[in-house]
């Protein structure tokens, strides 16, 4: 309280009565107290909503916020904020996924939400698309053949993905391979994304696994994701070869 109080160029008395509640706190003043204690974000705007600020109206999913967890809302942020994305995984990523295998991927998680926020879970996912179709950030997906054959969410929803997967291919900002299931490169388990953005020129390092996820800014270790990228994608097919494999599979199905 004390190094607060001399940082923010305050009594400490102050400090008291706003930790203590007795002194409402005021938008300035949080963002003063926030810029101290290094706050992310998420966490300055969560803050700010429950003093009723609302700095970014565009923000489309803060009309979700109930059903969004705060390292789910740092994503999307961050997304919205990215230049590139690169990816690989052994599941189709969320801004890949088509309406039908969403919602199965929702609710076949590890942690199965209430059915009254399936939905608006399934709105945010599929909202998440945007920056790809809209063409404003670079897409780079590698992803594992088993994906191609993924039939926990139905023969016709994964016809419908792996239509949209070719969709996909067809825009200008999107590459996407596949490695097939004889590379000698070691699968691996759940997905890994490095996010270039607009903000800044450190990039950050979002991983996902069945039961968490966790964003990491350690840049040593945020290389050592992006070399992993790359060490997947040497043994992938090329974007032509990719998607003659998942016409194939759609027309077997």
């Amino acid at each position: 309280m004390e190094q607060v109080a001399r940082q923010a160029g305050w009594a400490e008395s102050k400090i008291s009565r706003l930790e203590t509640g007795v002194t409402p706190i005021k938008p300035d003043q949080l963002a003063v107290i926030a810029d101290i204690l290094r706050l992310t974000p998420v966490t300055r705007m969560r803050l700010e909503r429950a003093l009723g600020v609302d700095r970014e109206p565009d923000r489309w999913w803060v009309k979700y916020a109930d059903v969004l967890s705060r390292d789910y809302e740092e994503l999307i942020l961050l997304e919205s904020q990215a230049s590139a994305l690169d990816v690989v995984s052994t599941l189709v990523p969320g801004p890949m996924q088509a309406a039908g295998y969403a919602r199965a991927t929702i609710m076949n998680s590890a942690f199965v939400p209430d059915p009254d926020d399936a939905e608006m879970l399934l709105n945010v996912r599929l909202q998440r698309a945007q920056i790809i179709t809209a063409g404003t950030v670079q897409l780079a997906a590698t992803l594992s053949e088993a994906v191609l054959s993924a039939t926990f969410c139905g023969r016709v929803a994964l016809q419908a993905q792996l239509q949209y997967l070719l969709d996909l291919c067809e825009l200008e900002n999107v590459s996407l391979r596949i490695v097939p299931a004889d590379a000698v490169a070691r699968p691996i388990l759940g997905a890994v994304t490095v996010l270039d953005l607009l903000t800044t020129d450190v990039p950050v390092a979002h991983v996902e696994w069945d039961s968490g996820s966790q964003m990491i800014r350690d840049q040593r270790v945020v290389r050592r994701h992006r070399r992993n990228l790359d060490y997947q994608r040497s043994g992938a097919l090329t974007e032509g070869e990719s998607a003659h494999l998942i016409r194939t599979r759609l027309d077997a199905l």
